[in-house]
C-alpha cells in the first residue's frame, strides 16, 4: 500500500525520490507537522552523508540512518509531491529536539 499524506509521520525517512540527487542526498526526511498533513505536497528536508558535502552545526543536524550519519540540511527544505514518498524505511524522531531547533533558528534566529 502506497503512503499518503495521512499516514506519513513528521521525521520519517525516505529514499529521496529524484534520482539525480541521490548520490549526494540519498534521503529526505519528513519536516512537515502530522497535524498539518496534505494530500498533495510534503515538506521535507534532504540528508548528506559524510563526505558529500561540507555540513555540521546547528543548521545540519546529524541523525543515523540504516548505521550511517548524515547532516540534515535544513535550509534546503522543499517540498515534495506527496505521491512520490513511498513507504519510509525509518524514522529519526530520536533527533526531534535537534530538527526543531534547527528549524528555529532558521526562521527565527533563536
Amino acid at each position: 500500500m502506497p503512503i499518503t499524506a495521512a499516514t506519513m509521520a513528521q521525521f520519517d525517512v525516505f529514499v529521496n525520490p529524484i534520482r539525480s540527487a541521490r548520490a549526494t542526498f540519498p534521503f529526505v526526511i519528513a519536516m512537515q507537522s502530522d497535524l498539518a498533513v496534505s494530500p498533495t505536497y510534503q515538506m521535507v528536508a534532504p540528508v548528506t552523508l559524510p563526505g558529500a558535502l561540507p555540513a555540521g552545526g546547528r543548521l545540519t543536524p546529524k541523525v543515523e540512518i540504516e548505521g550511517q550519519y548524515g547532516a540534515v540540511l535544513v535550509p534546503h527544505m522543499t517540498a515534495l509531491a506527496s505521491r512520490d514518498l513511498e513507504t519510509p524505511i525509518g524514522s529519526v524522531a530520536q533527533s526531534r529536539s535537534d530538527l526543531l531547533a534547527a528549524i528555529d533558528l532558521l526562521f527565527f534566529g533563536v
